[in-house]
């Protein structure tokens, strides 16, 4: 199929990840064992690294998924990892935990990361007390050594809640690197004072691509036993996990008909049939506030798929088109419970043929979803006027991340932010920055130890959600549950790890899974105002760019019979250029918008007026030739519309309709009348038949010179007269010659001959 605003191929972001080596066990000052991997002689020196040396790494994982009963030892464990080019010396390790407990989100997102701009005073002390030592032997470039600690219980502050851990690398007397981490100390208050209830939303979606339907031998490979998708639907179906779905991956599938690959048709059947609530992303994923911070009128939508779709491909039911409601009007569930949606059912043997017919955009888009009301635009990408924006196009509520949310003093205690808010006079569902962190964290993870770490995270958030849940300001009891809203990174699209660490969540005493809908039927209460965070200028003005080339296409598409053909296809480009998960390959992304925009402007060029000579008219009245030529695969419709710039002619049908067979040239004529001599310019303009101008005016030169018309004719016929006349004379003259012959040839009577009388 031709795409006018065909796209630089396919640009993909490179995912890598770096393997971790783990060795054998050791015994060190401190533990009950230690493990390292033997480092191969080095050939160059040993170095001591500078401090905070970015080629060596450390990380910090508590047992037991941060968990530490009261009264229990510690158990840690503590990875060192030379990514340098030089051998690492060896060096010393220390353990120490902070004084203060931490005792709200905030204080755990600037703990963990004492160094981010957002890192607030408030935070949990950073004054820490050393609670254990150990040794790392020399390593060389690109191995790790794993120590094992184990801390008495007597080094640690036996009172219940969250505490900060960290741990420091020392070597040559340099501090070579650090990591934190927190524990939880429960002595089974937590659970009693409170319970978070945690709705996760897991976004299934594809690569970064500029065309607007993936392409059959992409869902292929995507879809395959050990494709990405399913790969991520494996991972959340039957989950308690909230499905965020791109409605371009159901699209892709269905426009391909009786052609789709059997097992892209397998996939959408499992996803239709499974028990989760879904809600749809934006076409493609596309960028919802970059959109409105440049300047779109409204959400962008597709608006056909008609250029996608052969009717021969419909010949047979599709058996997933419109899966049906769920059972007793549900809207979606989530895992353990029965009511399920069904798909249609697929037709009898019995059932009477019908001829083809072809999806309509509807169709294509159609799904039961638990709610087609939310925006899920980028975290940290949001300003407060594109809420308002947002809900124009019927997206009344809205996801945010809760760093990007704030109260008045009065509103709420520390870390209070409810999960449903309002912000103006829209709802926000309100995603618990920290706990959505750990959560993705966990899931980005290359290794046991890094993923470790991830769910003590996650633990001490939750824990942190929990208190909020059983206290308020002044002692005052409040509902012994908080609902809490986690959700993943849509630019990680990996989650294989989902699975354990929503294990690790629900093992906690203090936390449980929820339904989408809890929050979706709760009113907000609070109060809350949007903290700007525009998106980058640069980005804003690129975005733009493609807006304005998709206006100008959308308007050009009215010279096709079915404008659809082209601006359908353009629209559907355009979202796919728009997607989230180009944000992650800035470069590549800025590629691909200077190729959209020089195909939009390709695009608009294919229909014109082909260049001539100026012109001499010698006639009163004439036909003066025009050629137009038409580049789309499609015949359009145009209207010529020819102005002279005096007047010395007169164009006696200035608009003329012509059809231009796709990929063709077609020549015309306008009839034109000549009032005077001299030079006249004429501009030849291309309309579609709605009066859109399609093309550049073309100026033709006309040299009008009608008096050698009459001047020739006069002579012409002077001439003819002339020549007729000579003739005529000639023709007298000869007659008068020939009878004087002829009465010279007669003889004379003579008197022999005269009778008589």
């Amino acid at each position: 199929m031709y795409s006018p605003a065909r796209r630089l191929a396919r640009v993909a972001p490179a995912i890598a990840a770096t393997a971790l080596i783990a060795g054998a066990l050791l015994a060190t000052p401190m533990t009950a064992r230690a493990t390292e991997t033997p480092a191969p002689v080095a050939t160059d020196a040993p170095a001591a690294p500078a401090a905070g040396d970015a080629g060596v790494l450390l990380a910090l994982a508590p047992a037991s998924n941060g968990v530490v009963a009261a009264g229990a030892d510690l158990v840690l464990t503590v990875e060192v990892t030379n990514a340098g080019s030089a051998t690492l010396l060896e060096g010393s390790l220390e353990i120490g935990v902070a004084d203060e407990s931490v005792s709200s989100g905030t204080e755990l997102t600037a703990w963990l990361a004492p160094d981010a701009p957002d890192a607030a005073a408030g935070s949990a002390d950073d004054v820490t007390s050393t609670i254990a030592t150990g040794t790392t032997p020399a390593l060389a470039p690109g191995t790790s050594h794993t120590v094992q600690l184990t801390v008495p219980a007597a080094a640690i502050d036996s009172g219940a809640g969250v505490q900060g851990i960290d741990a420091q690398l020392t070597v040559a007397g340099t501090v070579a690197a650090a990591a934190r981490s927190t524990i939880v100390i429960d002595d089974g208050s937590l659970a009693a004072g409170g319970v978070a209830d945690v709705t996760v939303i897991a976004p299934i979606t594809s690569v970064a691509s500029t065309t607007g339907l993936i392409q059959p031998a992409a869902l292929e490979a995507f879809t395959n036993d050990s494709g990405l998708l399913t790969r991520e639907l494996d991972a959340v179906v039957g989950r308690p996990v909230t499905i965020a779905i791109d409605p371009r991956i159901i699209v892709s599938i269905r426009a391909l008909g009786s052609t789709a690959p059997a097992s892209a048709v397998d996939w959408l059947e499992r996803l239709a049939a499974a028990p989760n609530p879904i809600i749809p992303l934006t076409f493609g994923d596309s960028d919802l506030s970059g959109e409105h911070q440049a300047g779109a009128a409204a959400v962008l939508a597709p608006t056909s798929f008609s250029y996608a779709l052969d009717a021969a491909d419909f010949a047979e039911a599709d058996d997933v088109m419109e899966p049906e409601p769920a059972a007793d009007g549900a809207e979606g569930t989530e895992a353990g419970t029965t009511s399920t949606p069904t798909p249609s059912a697929t037709p009898t043997d019995d059932a009477q043929p019908t001829e083809p017919v072809v999806p309509t955009l509807e169709q294509l888009m159609a799904w039961d979803y638990t709610s087609t009301a939310i925006a899920w635009p980028r975290a940290g990408s949001v300003v407060g006027s594109d809420l308002p924006w947002f809900a124009a196009s019927g997206l009344t509520t809205t996801i945010l991340d809760s760093e990007q949310l704030a109260v008045a003093d009065d509103a709420a205690g520390d870390d209070a932010l409810p999960a449903v808010v309002s912000a103006g006079d829209q709802t926000v569902l309100v995603s618990d920055h920290a706990v959505s962190s750990a959560l993705q964290g966990a899931l980005a993870a290359s290794n046991d130890t890094a993923r470790a770490e991830a769910l003590a995270e996650l633990s001490s958030a939750l824990a942190l959600s929990a208190t909020d849940a059983g206290a308020g300001a002044g002692d005052v009891p409040v509902a012994s549950t908080r609902p809490v809203l986690a959700v993943l990174d849509r630019t990680n699209l990996d989650h294989t790890q989902l699975g354990q660490a929503l294990d690790a969540l629900q093992s906690l005493p203090w936390a449980t899974t929820a339904p989408l809908q809890g929050l979706l039927d709760t009113a907000p209460t609070t109060a809350a105002t949007v903290v700007d965070a525009p998106q980058p200028p640069e980005r804003v003005a690129s975005i733009a760019r493609l807006l304005g080339s998709s206006q100008a296409v959308d308007a050009f598409s009215s010279v096709l019979a079915e404008p659809a053909l082209l601006s359908g296809s353009d629209r559907a480009d355009l979202l796919a250029l728009l997607s989230n998960s180009w944000t992650t390959n800035t470069g590549g992304w800025n590629v691909a918008v200077d190729s959209s925009v020089e195909a939009s402007a390709t695009t608009l060029a294919s229909v014109q007026v082909v260049e001539g000579s100026n012109i001499n008219l010698l006639s009163n009245q004439a036909d003066l030739p025009i050629t137009l030529s038409n580049e789309l695969p499609y015949p359009v419709t145009v209207v010529v519309q020819v102005t002279p710039s005096n007047g010395r002619l007169v164009v006696d049908e200035n608009r003329t309709e012509v059809t231009i067979e796709a990929s063709s040239r077609r020549g015309t004529q306008v009839p034109v009348t000549a009032v005077a001599n001299g030079s006249v310019t004429l501009t030849i303009q291309l309309l579609s038949p709605s009066g859109v101008l399609i093309s550049a005016p073309s100026p033709v030169r006309v040299n009008v010179s009608a008096e050698w018309e009459t001047l020739g004719t006069v002579s012409v016929a002077a001439l003819a007269v002339v020549v007729f006349g000579i003739g005529l004379v000639r023709v007298i003259l000869r007659r008068r010659k020939a009878g004087r012959t002829a009465g010279d040839d007669i003889p004379a009577p003579t008197a022999e001959t005269t009778p008589r009388g």
